[in-house]
């Protein structure tokens, strides 16, 4: 599981770092309809490398903080690559 805070109708679809202990993520879809859902959703999967059926999101549909399941990866894998996106991210 990983948590993430969303920032809705960004410039471009980016990690941001961390906020509040969740991995910030920029997406350019608006809060309307489950658009910035999907999109953080799709984003994810780019970014961990998996599909897109991977990535549940578990709870927070109409907040900006969102927790997300991602059903392929390991805790270890998971913590990895969220390491080294915030890592990248401050760059």
């Amino acid at each position: 599981m990983i948590s993430v805070h969303v920032q809705p109708r960004a410039a471009k679809n980016r990690c941001c770092g961390v906020h509040d202990e969740a991995l910030k993520v920029a997406v350019t879809a608006p809060p309307v309809d489950g658009k910035a859902n999907k999109a953080v959703a799709a984003y994810l999967a780019e970014l961990f490398g998996v599909s897109r059926r991977s990535v549940v999101l578990l709870s927070g549909s109409q907040s900006r903080k969102k927790l997300f399941l991602l059903e392929s990866l390991t805790e270890e894998e998971a913590r990895a690559k969220v390491a080294a996106l915030v890592v990248s991210a401050g760059k």
